[in-house]
């Protein structure tokens, strides 16, 4: 049993499936993967005290279709809004998940080139008539509403190392004294391998885009760097080769904001 109240009507759409829950990712969504006999779906679902934010499916299934025609994202099957909760039904994205495509760790460069493509098609996106904000401003507006809601998880021990701060409060004093000028493209808002999926070498889609929208463009930039770091340890020669696939010089202190910021979701 899932635990779910579905409706009526997610009921009959579903009944074929089996629900397996998804663990692995750390949003407040519930998201269960719905393995048939022909197809797998994805079921996700987010409390109604998440609407309005980030988090909320309802903003994503807006993203998604948006989207549909501009990047490989899943298919909107389903939506609607049932007993204090809000669920979003979805095709599975084609191909492997970055994260368990590990490939990439018997060649790190193959994942950079990835990452940097990725990174490319998000924002080459026209955002001229782009109904999103995932401006640093609409973050920290979202960060107020969810620490003055208690809805804010921040755990100061699952930091980077080189955070140079022990506080939340303290970290959020800075962020909100150091805005940076912002040079809005769009942006995925979690970009990283999880979120990513390959198929004969190329990205082949992208999930988790309810942070989506209009954002610096070292947003993205920041997470990849994190990322690479992490995977590939502190030789330069990834991060040098990434930026020259993305044809910029790095701005590590927008670079460093944005790290900064992600600490506090």
């Amino acid at each position: 049993m899932t635990g779910l109240i579905l409706s009526k009507q997610l009921s009959e759409i579903t009944r074929n499936y089996k629900f397996v829950k998804d663990t692995e990712g750390m949003s407040p969504a519930q998201v269960y993967k719905l393995i048939g006999r022909r197809e797998n779906l994805y079921l996700k679902m987010t409390d109604e005290k998440y609407r309005g934010t980030t988090y909320d499916v309802e903003r994503e299934k807006e993203i998604m279709l948006w989207l549909r025609t501009k990047l490989p994202v899943p298919e909107v099957l389903h939506f609607e809004q049932h007993e204090g909760a809000s669920f979003l039904l979805m095709t599975e994205a084609e191909g492997v998940v970055g994260s368990e495509d590990y490939e990439h760790y018997r060649d790190p460069k193959r994942m950079i080139r990835i990452y940097s493509d990725g990174i490319k098609d998000f924002q080459s996106i026209n955002t001229s008539d782009c109904p999103f904000d995932n401006g640093v401003k609409n973050r920290l507006d979202e960060l107020d509403y969810l620490l003055s809601h208690k809805l804010a998880d921040v755990d100061a021990s699952n930091w980077e190392e080189d955070t140079p701060f022990d506080d939340p409060s303290q970290l959020y004093d800075f962020l909100q004294a150091h805005q940076p000028k912002e040079e809005l493209v769009f942006s995925h808002g979690d970009f990283g391998d999880s979120n990513i999926f390959i198929r004969n070498d190329r990205i082949s889609g992208f999930i988790d885009l309810g942070r989506s929208g209009k954002a610096d463009k070292w947003y993205d930039i920041a997470f990849c760097v994190r990322s690479i770091r992490n995977d590939m340890g502190n030789d330069n020669k990834y991060l040098d080769l990434f930026f020259e696939l993305l044809e910029i010089e790095p701005d590590w202190e927008k670079i460093k904001y944005h790290i900064l910021l992600d600490e506090l979701f």
